[in-house]
């Protein structure tokens, strides 16, 4: 290619290469997942990707903000059941990728606000249940660690790539036994 490198394509937005990112992810899988192949996909060099996203953890925490947008807590009801109503929207988002949640969890500077903003409301709304900032943020540990886990075992069930014991696994009904012991 002639371009400029690391000068913006016209026609090429920020969007745009989210998109195709993503489904390269989906496609192609982690490993599979470079610059160079999204450049190539979408017909710019890496640089052109750089100037937008500053750099490959820029690049994924953008995919996962795009992402992730969309989960919010519900707007009423009780603590318990809003925490619920939250992971159950961010697990259908994991499950959805679950390649973009392996690359978060293994480049730790790739930590998307989306991310940061769900793990707060869980916080918020474990206060609101009376438990103390130390309490809090164990819960959301647990909580966030078992809707990953669950997540990517599911999408690995569904590739027919995890035993027959995670397929049966309904994520839904586990959540809810959790939630229930948490409230006591």
């Amino acid at each position: 290619m002639n371009r400029p490198r690391g000068r913006p394509v016209a026609g090429i937005a920020p969007d745009a290469i989210l998109t195709a990112a993503l489904e390269l992810l989906g496609t192609a899988g982690i490993d599979g997942f470079t610059m160079r192949a999204l450049a190539g996909r979408i017909g710019v060099t890496p640089m052109a990707i750089y100037h937008h996203f500053g750099d490959r953890d820029g690049l994924i925490a953008a995919m996962a903000d795009r992402v992730y947008a969309t989960v919010r807590e519900p707007a009423g009801g009780a603590p318990r059941a809003r925490i619920e109503g939250l992971l159950l929207a961010y697990h259908a988002e994991v499950l959805r990728h679950p390649d973009l949640t392996l690359l978060i969890l293994s480049r730790p500077r790739a930590f998307p606000e989306q991310a940061r903003r769900i793990t707060e409301a869980i916080a918020r709304l474990l206060g609101g249940m009376g438990m103390t900032p130390r309490q809090s943020h164990l819960w959301v540990g647990i909580l966030v660690d078992f809707t990953h886990g669950a997540a990517i075992a599911g999408a690995l069930a569904s590739k027919g790539e995890a035993s027959a014991v995670h397929e049966a696994y309904d994520f839904g009904d586990a959540l809810g036994e959790l939630l229930r012991g948490l409230a006591g």
